[in-house]
């Protein structure tokens, strides 16, 4: 006679670091000013919007859609390979590069593993690592900075990889090439080192370089992942690739799964990559609007970091309290903006490169609030 077990709860629940896991909380798309002009300045998106060289192909693309798309997304890989100089068989596609992280997560971790990333850093390591059981540790920074030596103190025998985005989001700021280096020399070669380059394009600095050189030179514990998202106006498309070690990219398809990225988002990141006019223009565009954010907002009294993303951040005096103010403040006045709480950074507030209106704009408006927020503006 078999005994039938019967469960207690009253509905299929999922894992518990699932049912009760963190959010990913996105930037708001949306203000509530009940005005005409509104500006999206809470996720970092494009303000160039999609080049037209994408849009004539996505039109070209749409007839094709009764067709899977090419699972391994080869002619975007051999595109990149060819524009950075690298080997096709080591690239693989995804639908942005946060599934990336996702998929590393859930491959080379499991409950009760760690992963180790810097404190300030982008949240979706320490969210995506909770929804798996994995602990997430974070080290902490030096001048919102991510610190070698700090995370290479947290690495205990439980830890499976390590995230470091370089440059970081929301701080903007970045490690150099030697600092790199350091941390891979010292890392335990079994632990995985992620380096999130989504703002790799972005950067014109003399002491900053991609480590995508370490992965191309050989050992098997560095990947690099990027991004169309930001630098080439395709958020709303989600295309994100990886350099990796040749061992990773089978472990790397069995996590993907077949036909993760569709044919028009395939077609247009080739498009965008092979847009040289674009490329310039959105370089152009974002070094002169974020050195200018940053000088004008801290000029005004406020704490930068002298971000070298598309993005400047920003610290509210007063605290939480204040920043939370602040924000509700800009979105009555028709601004969207990121407080920056989830990267346990509560008092300040990221602010997305904009078309020079909206740059200008929300300048204005923060110097409506007084010299200093806290000063006056929660009085």
């Amino acid at each position: 006679m078999t005994t039938k077990i019967v469960s207690k709860s009253s509905r299929p629940f999922a894992l518990p670091f699932v049912e009760d896991g963190p959010v990913y909380t996105p930037g708001r798309a949306f203000v509530s000013n009940g005005g005409s002009q509104r500006w999206r300045l809470a996720s970092n998106e494009s303000p160039l919007g999609t080049s037209q060289k994408v849009q004539d192909v996505i039109k070209l693309a749409a007839a094709n859609q009764h067709l899977y798309p090419d699972p391994d997304g080869l002619a975007l890989a051999q595109a990149i390979a060819d524009k950075f100089d690298l080997d096709a068989n080591r690239i693989t596609i995804a639908p942005g590069s946060d599934s990336i992280i996702n998929w590393l997560i859930r491959g080379w971790a499991g409950p009760g593993d760690e992963i180790v990333y810097s404190a300030h850093g982008f949240q979706s390591y320490r969210i995506r690592a909770a929804t798996s059981g994995v602990i997430s540790v974070a080290a902490s920074e030096q001048g919102l900075r991510a610190d070698v030596d700090a995370l290479l103190s947290k690495v205990t025998e439980r830890t499976k990889l390590m995230f470091v985005a370089n440059p970081n989001n929301p701080t903007g700021t970045y490690l150099s090439p030697a600092e790199v280096a350091d941390l891979r020399a010292r890392l335990r070669s079994n632990i995985m080192l992620v380096m999130d380059e989504a703002y790799f394009d972005f950067v014109r600095k003399d002491d900053y370089a991609s480590s995508i050189q370490m992965v191309e030179g050989g050992g098997d514990n560095v990947i690099t992942t990027r991004t169309f998202s930001k630098f080439y106006g395709l958020a709303g498309l989600r295309v994100g690739w990886a350099y990796v070690p040749a061992p990773t990219m089978a472990p790397l398809g069995r996590m993907r799964g077949p036909f993760s990225v569709t044919n028009i988002s395939l077609a247009a990141a080739k498009a965008a990559l092979e847009d040289d006019d674009y490329a310039t223009a959105s370089m152009a565009h974002n070094e002169q609007w974020v050195t200018w954010l940053n000088q004008e907002i801290s000029a005004l009294g406020y704490r930068v970091t002298d971000s070298v993303g598309n993005f400047a951040l920003m610290q509210i005096p007063g605290g939480t309290d204040a920043t939370i103010a602040f924000v509700k403040i800009l979105d009555q006045k028709g601004f969207s903006v990121r407080r920056t709480d989830q990267n346990a950074l509560p008092d300040w507030v990221r602010i997305t490169v904009g078309v020079e209106k909206a740059n200008r704009a929300i300048v204005e408006a923060i110097k409506s609030f007084g010299s200093v927020f806290a000063a006056e503006g929660t009085k």
